[in-house]
């Protein structure tokens, strides 16, 4: 059975996926200082992504992602840097405000939707080159 996952969840998943990055030993109070969260809401978090199979963790463990978590966080994450990247560099959105929307947008935002606008800021970049 396919979970969907809220947009908590997947802030989740990126937040792990960053972290993962930074330092590869994702511990809860980790992902709890870098989203200003409580523990518990992490292991809340934890235990739901658990159950969708994109997370492992041993009691009082390290978080790992899974094959499938990592690919949904780094989907969360493409989808985030695009539309990060059209409000500042085509829109000319400042930063901190870039970075909230794109947050909440990446969320919502139809893959069919995505496509067009990143096949219409590749086609701004390839104008630019000209």
């Amino acid at each position: 059975m396919e979970i969907t996952l809220r947009e908590a969840s997947e802030n989740y998943l990126e937040t792990i996926l960053r972290l993962e990055d930074e330092n590869r030993s994702v511990r809860s109070i980790d992902v709890a200082t870098a989203m200003e969260v409580s523990r518990p809401s992490v292991n809340k978090a934890i235990g739901v992504l658990k159950k969708a199979e994109m997370v492992e963790q041993q009691p009082y463990g390290r978080i790992i992602l899974t094959e499938k978590g990592r690919c949904k966080a780094m989907e969360v994450t493409h989808r985030h840097k695009l539309l990060k990247g059209f409000l500042i560099n085509i829109l000319k959105v400042e930063e901190p405000t870039a970075d909230n929307e794109a947050c909440r947008m990446e969320h919502v935002i139809s893959d069919d939707t995505l496509n067009k606008l990143a096949k219409f800021v590749e086609s701004l970049s390839s104008a630019e080159e000209k």
